[in-house]
């Protein structure tokens, strides 16, 4: 395989996780939003997702018209499926006619101006429901009908990097706004996070339905059971980087692969558990510090070489 093939597949697989992940972010807000939650403020929001807002109009409706299907928005979801459909395009004898059918049919679904229409001046349900409904219907097609060559592991890794960099950014902003909230009685807020990372009814089970700010973290963090928490993503990221370099003829095997993987697994499990806010930015910064080295010796490894199959 082309070192410029696996990197299209990589990223194809990276914009997919960015599009699901925020397809839920946003889709628990509008919840929220209609609960009369407190969430963060809407210039927040705005400045997050580099939406440009005319007329003073901060109607959720326009916001999240943009923050979806809005072509100018260089982060909106509708860009996101455009790059993922174009990694797949320079990458189409390594992927099955399956996932670019379905790449190319949600990117012609990014485009439906009835979509657009109900997002922006209807009910937003129906829109969050047809797109994680498509979402499903890719993660399905790669669980089911992709060969587990080279190709899959490079769609694997992809996904696991990026649902780590998304999982923190939210954990992030998520204790900054309500970590040490005085209203320690007051969980709406938490309720809405676990959902939007699907590990509510995981935590309900695991806890007893107490919610405390601490345990959410550790699902998080920690919980080797949890396919959203970084623990897990990292035991996935090993596995495949240890499957692609077993399977490779390349001479020599490069040891900063499974060396960086390994610090950044380390640095996870046997960190003494941060306590205060200042404690947790840190670790998870330092995580976010370790996963883009990992990225790193992926692009000197994986992707600067030729890869045989």
């Amino acid at each position: 395989m082309l070192s410029r093939v696996a990197e299209n597949i990589f990223w194809m697989s990276r914009y997919m996780e960015r599009s699901n992940f925020q397809i839920k972010v946003f889709h628990t807000r509008y919840i929220a939003y209609q609960d009369g939650a407190s969430t963060e403020s809407w210039e927040n929001f705005c400045d997050e997702y580099q939406i440009k807002v005319e007329d003073n109009d901060h109607s959720f409706g326009n916001l999240l018209s943009k923050a979806l299907f809005d072509i100018e928005n260089d982060s909106s979801i509708a860009n996101n499926i455009f790059r993922a459909r174009e990694n797949a395009r320079s990458a189409q004898d390594h992927i099955n006619k399956d996932v670019w059918q379905c790449l190319n049919d949600f990117h012609h679904q990014m485009k439906d101006q009835s979509l657009i229409r109900q997002a922006k001046y209807g009910d937003p349900i129906s829109v969050f429901d047809a797109l994680v409904k498509q979402a499903m219907v890719y993660y399905g097609v790669i669980d089911n009908s992709v060969a587990r060559d080279f190709g899959y592991c490079f769609i694997e890794l992809g996904k696991y990097v990026e649902r780590i960099l998304n999982g923190i950014n939210l954990i992030r902003k998520q204790w900054l706004l309500y970590g040490e909230d005085l209203l320690d009685n007051d969980y709406s807020s938490w309720r809405y996070f676990l959902s939007s990372v699907s590990g509510y009814d995981f935590y309900l089970r695991n806890n007893l339905g107490m919610m405390e700010k601490e345990r959410i973290f550790y699902q998080i963090i920690y919980e080797p059971l949890f396919p959203n928490s970084i623990a897990y993503c990292l035991q996935e990221i090993e596995k495949f980087a240890k499957h692609l370099q077993a399977n490779s003829n390349a001479e020599e095997k490069d040891e900063s692969v499974e060396f960086f993987i390994g610090k950044c697994i380390a640095n996870v499990q046997f960190t003494r558990h941060p306590r205060s806010r200042d404690e947790k930015m840190q670790f998870l910064a330092k995580i976010e510090s370790d996963v883009y080295e990992v990225v790193n010796v992926f692009n000197q490894s994986f992707f600067g070489l030729i890869l045989k199959i």
